[in-house]
């Protein structure tokens, strides 16, 4: 059995991305990414480039936001998925909070260098490889819900398509490291609302982890739940 220590350096660990955009970089990587040429990027059912302007229209108004989620982890060698339950909170320029609720209670916390984690027993800050762990996971999440990744040609192979109501968008990792870990990260946005709502990040070693996200609220004063 996992202590909660444990359980929340594996769920950073899982999300971790060496060289990912970082939630202290995000303003500098948007810039960057928004000035790289996506050669790479199939057209689905509706224009792709389309599908991307929404996308980044939908998150550049974003000031401050709260959801719920879901993160299902499945290991290769573990027999059953390893699932938690919780909300995330973000405002700009590069704070996030994750709070884990199920099976434990303790919370990620992120603001720009500062790195902690919350539990009953205190407050635990973070510093050298498990604070660039913890910045990994800040950063993919919000790469991901930004649109920054659909753009960056060079670090991804993009592929944009509509299915169902939802806009599918597959990333195939280009750079040496991010081959290393992942086999492709697959994105959901819901068309209505141009946002992220499943991540899910599949390993060369065959384990995943699957994040879907729920009852997003943008905008709003969410400081009390910090």
């Amino acid at each position: 059995m996992l202590n909660k220590i444990q359980y929340a350096v594996l769920a950073a660990t899982v999300l971790l991305t060496a060289g990912a955009v970082n939630a202290a970089n995000r303003s500098s990587a948007g810039l960057y990414a928004a000035n790289q040429v996506s050669e790479s990027i199939s057209v689905g059912n509706q224009g792709s480039d389309d599908i991307l302007e929404r996308i980044s229209k939908g998150s550049s108004s974003m000031k401050t936001m709260r959801c719920d989620f879901r993160q299902v982890r499945i290991l290769p060698l573990m027999d059953e998925p390893q699932e938690s339950t919780g909300k995330m909170l973000y405002r700009e320029p590069s704070a996030i909070k994750w709070e884990y609720k199920e099976p434990f209670q303790y919370s990620l916390v992120i603001d720009g260098d500062l790195i902690s984690i919350d539990t009953q027993e205190g407050t635990t800050e973070l510093s050298g490889e498990a604070g660039r762990m913890f910045r990994g996971m800040a950063g993919i999440m919000l790469g991901s819900m930004s649109g920054d990744y659909l753009k960056e040609s060079r670090t991804f192979q993009v592929t944009v398509t509509e299915e169902e109501g939802e806009w599918i968008v597959l990333l195939i990792p280009q750079r040496r490291d991010l081959k290393r870990i992942y086999s492709m990260i697959t994105m959901v946005f819901d068309p209505d609302t141009s946002l992220l709502k499943r991540l899910t990040m599949t390993e060369q070693g065959g384990g995943s982890t699957e994040i879907t996200i729920s009852n997003v609220s943008i905008n709003g004063n969410y400081e009390a739940e910090w």
